[in-house]
């Protein structure tokens, strides 16, 4: 029973239109003379009220019949419109063009019924007409782009892409707006392969008229397939400064980190607050440690997640500038186990803190532990295989460093300096020993 509930305002809803559509039957006609226009009668309500009920429910068969009798009862004109709009769905378009031909006479300038039309001939195959009654349309209601839709829709199915892109072309002259600017250039770009004229004119308006959605990811993805990354970034940087939407600053940033212009994508995610984790990981990519070490210190307060710890823990050594200092060592360590003990098991973090105490000659056995976990979870790991071999090497144990540092030679050769220190070291202590 609720559904009926709703049926006032579908009535309401369907009065208003009705009152708003025939305006230009009712010009110059006031109080009684207006409502006197059409005969009425004392079940119209109810018919409507069952018209809308099974237009909504598409039983189309059955409002039709409906909405013809409440015309032949009644003389009102809205009716038949909604009857000819429902043969239309039902695809009777010549008893359809019948009663828009009975509309337009009582009609002639009502666009909405050319409309109508254009598309009961569409779906006969008589483009010339429809190309006609479209033509009459936008005549009538020149600002309207749905009469434009329909000219070009004709056009193209007929091939005219030119015509279909001028038709837009001259809309847009007059009212330069997002709507009809992507259409036309939609044409130019995939139907006249005219990519040059298609990205100056999305640019000029983007710069003069400004940077809306529409416009601007048009124009983004013509750039992403073409991959032009500098003009994608350019482009999504403006489309956060025309909609403060954190999601382009993203975009934008993720582009300038992968081209390595980490000043760029630092400065776009600290204005934004996009994404605090990519801001952490530009920073440690550009070694900015100690903003990156108070930003991971934000995110685990935030989340309590103890790879925020992990991070912090990391940082904490990185941004120090007296690296050897004991207590600094020892708070490090104390972090790192912290975020290992709730529950932390990256090969990064266990390889980071079992190389520290390699390295600073903490506890070089439970260091080595450490790495052997790390190397579990990633075994060909280049650098996980240095902390071994240097853990060996501090042991005294040269023969067997020498012989993993081969391998991590073989993987990466002798340019990173810490691996190259650490080859001339235990190839200097190979030599002692024999």
């Amino acid at each position: 029973m609720s559904r009926y509930l709703v049926t006032p305002i579908l009535l309401l809803l369907f009065i208003a239109g009705c009152s708003t559509k025939n305006a230009p039957l009712s010009h110059g006609i006031e109080g009684k003379e207006k409502k006197s226009r059409y005969r009425t009668f004392a079940l119209e309500n109810d018919y409507i009220i069952h018209a809308l009920y099974y237009k909504e429910h598409r039983a189309f068969a059955r409002a039709y019949t409906i909405f013809k009798e409440l015309y032949d009862k009644t003389g009102n004109p809205e009716y038949l419109r909604e009857a000819a709009t429902l043969l239309i769905a039902l695809k009777e378009y010549d008893e359809a063009l019948k009663d828009l031909k009975i509309l337009i006479e009582k009609e002639p300038r009502n666009a909405e019924l050319y409309r109508l039309m254009t598309i009961a001939y569409i779906k006969k195959g008589r483009k010339d007409d429809a190309l006609k009654s479209a033509q009459r349309a936008l005549l009538l209601d020149p600002d309207n782009i749905k009469n434009v839709d329909m000219i070009v829709s004709i056009h193209l199915t007929n091939g005219e892409n030119r015509k279909a892109y001028e038709a837009y072309e001259k809309y847009y002259e007059k009212h330069h707006d997002d709507d009809s600017l992507v259409r036309m250039v939609s044409i130019l770009y995939h139907k006249m392969h005219d990519r040059k004229k298609s990205l100056s004119m999305l640019e000029t308006h983007s710069k003069i008229v400004g940077c809306s959605e529409k416009v601007c990811l048009f124009l983004a993805e013509i750039y992403r397939q073409e991959n032009s990354l500098d003009n994608l970034a350019s482009v999504y940087e403006r489309l956060y400064g025309a909609t403060g939407k954190s999601e382009y600053a993203q975009r934008a940033a993720e582009i300038f980190t992968y081209e390595k212009r980490y000043k760029k994508a630092v400065e776009i995610l600290e204005s934004s607050n996009a994404d605090k984790r990519l801001l952490l990981a530009v920073l440690k990519q550009s070694k900015e440690y100690k903003k990156a070490l108070k930003l991971a210190k934000e995110l685990y307060d935030e989340t309590l997640d103890p790879v925020w710890q992990a991070e912090y823990g990391v940082l904490l050594y990185e941004a120090a500038d007296k690296k050897s200092d004991p207590k600094l060592l020892k708070k490090v360590e104390n972090v790192l186990s912290s975020s290992l003990k709730k529950g932390v098991n990256e090969a990064l973090y266990l390889n980071y803190l079992g190389y520290l105490l390699i390295d600073h000659d903490i506890d070089i056995a439970r260091g080595m532990k450490l790495v052997e976990k790390a190397l579990k979870i990633d075994p060909d790991s280049p650098f996980y295989l240095d902390s071994l071999a240097w853990g060996y090497y501090k042991l005294g144990r040269c023969d067997k460093a020498l012989n993993i540092m081969k391998k991590v030679v073989e993987k990466m050769g002798l340019d990173d300096k810490e691996i190259k220190l650490h080859w001339e070291k235990i190839n200097r202590c190979r030599s002692k020993k024999k």
